[in-house]
């Protein structure tokens, strides 16, 4: 599809997409369209759309619904539902293998059944022989057993057939016009608010955009001065053939999906769109080649697309020989040099999409770093986000506001994408595993002591190193641990000191025990309106005739009721409060704050002091009596 061009170009929008000619940015405009969105104008870099340099244009369009993430599931069945109904999805059914000798692996797929059945998916395992009858191209001697997911195949012909329809779409109901060979050049931004989309061809007035440019986002995001932490990185895709008993079918996918997680890899035909060929996919686990987002269409290493760059074999030859004895057919045929390649594709700072309005400039959206399986879904989140203020499922752990300052630094995305990158395809990812890179960014004054304790620092929360448990109490609280029932199972005390964290609070739950909360987010909100703008988000009461000096636990709901924080409220004069919320969520209840705040017109200085104080708590029925010491 061409670009059909106004022959003026715009001086204002409602909304301007960048980079509409991808799966996410043509369902954005799709989705903004069907919520009664007018006047939305869609830039694309491209001379074309479908665009030819986004990862859209070399994506392999399968759709796997095995995860064990509830809001990824979500997405995924939301986005097969679209493609199904408007006829873009061909269900032939996907296999994850587990090879011979692979435990873990098969404790791995055992808990994704688990999960499956969970989010309501319809994952079973097979046998081996069970697997070679679906698949007649593996080697059944191989392999143990595989799991079956009935649902999964592949959005057909192309995804980027679903990104004209979307566009196309959104056109005959006038709502969006686009316009080709047109990047976003700059940004107008006043006060801390988008008015305007710069481009070669002028500039488009506006108090909303999308950045839905995939790789190139840290780029958009860099000229508004708006960090985007996500990484591009170079994904190999073979080709091998074609496969003579498929070379002259009809149908777009002869044969079920395969993934080779254990060896970081998949394997899927071309059916009739690429001369039977087959397709062999790799993630590497062990050194992925993240690339600097200024890197991207560097001539010496592209090929005929930006997002494409050149390949060797010498990158994969390891992980090649092992998927030469799980599908030894791909030896016997051969690759094919000419078509084969390094894609580019998004991994971020958590491994999770960035959905929503940027803390930075406010009106500045963006929905990056999604798969073509989760596209319509993840759009259709951002659009009910930009037009209605909320999200028919909440997205917390998509939303780009998850993210303090300091977790948006480059070096932290860079080292932390590189740890992500690693584990896009792997065998099983613990979810407590902890990361490697960037420790140590914030500890406690206790820090010091807690080592000496014993402390089990295996995972940290918004950069604060947080002991789970001392070894310490070990010896000192035998009683209990005599109590705490014995996980057999090592995944479920890997990463935890299990048997200590249960005896220490069982301990203090018969006298009284200090927990150092000092990744806790704290703010001071201060000012004429500090009362009225506490008492509307919260449930319970925080002003009025509340004494100076109480501390008032509560929740903020959404509209629906739906708990969006939960955290205490301490009154410390007539018009200052101090709120103390969660590490995890604290940049996101910030956001919050500050939006309702500036939305309302609102008298009051929220002052971030989470590294000026320090909070303890104290438990126990004994807490009490231990206080009385100090009187």
């Amino acid at each position: 599809m061409t670009n059909k061009t106004n022959s003026k170009f715009p001086t204002e929008a409602e909304v301007v997409i960048v980079g509409v000619g991808g799966i996410v940015g043509s369902m954005l405009a799709y989705w903004l369209t069907e919520l009664g969105q007018k006047n939305i104008i869609g830039l694309e870099k491209s001379t074309i759309i479908p665009s030819d340099i986004a990862s859209t244009a070399h994506a392999s369009d399968f759709v796997y619904n095995t995860t064990h993430d509830k809001l990824g599931c979500w997405a995924t069945n939301f986005s097969r539902k679209f493609y199904e109904d408007n006829g873009f999805f061909l269900k032939k059914g996907g296999l994850e293998i587990c090879r011979k000798g692979d435990d873990a692996r098969w404790e791995e797929l055992k808990r994704k059944v688990a999960s499956g059945k969970a989010f309501g998916t319809n994952v079973r395992l097979i046998s081996a022989s069970e697997a070679k009858e679906k698949f007649p191209l593996l080697e059944e001697k191989s392999i143990r057993g595989a799991m079956w997911d009935p649902d999964a195949g592949l959005v057909t012909p192309r995804s980027q057939d679903v990104v004209n329809f979307a566009v196309e779409s959104a056109k005959e109901k006038g709502a969006l016009t686009t316009y080709t060979d047109t990047p976003a050049t700059g940004f107008e931004i006043e006060n801390g608010r988008i008015t305007g989309v710069k481009t070669d061809k002028g500039t488009i007035k506006t108090s909303k955009v999308v950045i839905a440019s995939g790789i190139w986002g840290p780029l958009m995001g860099k000229m508004a001065g708006v960090p985007i932490p996500l990484m591009p990185v170079e994904h190999p895709l073979l080709f091998f053939g074609p496969l003579p008993e498929i070379q002259g079918t009809d149908e777009l996918l002869v044969y079920p999906l395969l993934r080779d997680q254990g060896n970081s890899a998949y394997v899927r035909d071309t059916g009739r769109l690429h001369g039977g060929m087959l397709e062999w996919g790799y993630y590497e686990d062990k050194e992925p080649r993240l690339v600097d987002p200024e890197d991207i269409g560097n001539p010496d290493k592209t090929m005929t697309s930006d997002s494409m760059r050149y390949l060797s074999l010498e990158e994969i030859a390891e992980p090649l020989e092992k998927a030469f004895e799980t599908t030894p057919i791909l030896a016997e045929l051969g690759w094919d040099e000419r078509s084969s390649f390094n894609g580019l594709l998004s991994v971020t700072a958590d491994a999770g999409s960035l959905i929503g309005e940027s803390p930075e400039v406010r009106g500045f959206w963006m929905c990056e770093a999604v798969w073509v399986k989760d596209g319509p879904g993840c759009a259709r989140l951002c659009a009910e986000a930009m037009i209605n203020g909320k999200t028919q499922v909440d997205m917390h752990s998509f939303d780009i506001a998850r993210f303090y300052p300091e977790q948006k630094e480059k070096d932290f995305v860079k080292t932390r994408s590189f740890e992500n990158a690693q584990t896009i395809y792997t065998p099983a990812v613990h979810p407590r595993e902890p990361y490697i890179s960037q420790r140590e960014m914030f500890v406690s004054p206790f820090y010091e002591r807690e080592k000496e304790l014993g402390g089990y620092f295996d995972n940290e929360v918004a950069g604060w190193e947080r002991a789970l448990a001392y070894e310490s109490n070990r010896e000192k609280l035998d009683n209990y641990l005599q109590e705490v029932p014995v996980r057999e199972n090592e995944w479920d005390r890997r990463h935890v000191p299990y048997e200590i964290a249960n005896a220490e609070h069982l301990a203090m739950s018969e006298s009284v025990g200090m927990i150092n909360l000092s990744h806790f987010a704290i703010m001071d909100v201060e000012g004429p309106d500090a009362e009225s703008m506490l008492e509307y988000l919260s449930v319970a009461k925080v002003g009025g005739n509340t004494s100076e000096g109480r501390i008032i636990y509560t929740n903020f709901l959404d509209e629906d009721g739906g708990v969006h924080a939960d955290l205490t409220i301490s009154r410390l004069s007539t018009d200052l409060y101090r709120v103390v919320t969660g590490g995890a969520d604290g940049n996101l209840d910030w956001v919050t704050l500050r939006n309702y705040r500036d939305d309302m017109g609102l008298d009051a200085d929220i002052n971030i002091r989470t590294h000026d104080i320090v909070t303890l708590g104290l438990w126990g029925p004994q807490a009490k009596n231990a206080l009385g010491h100090f009187d």
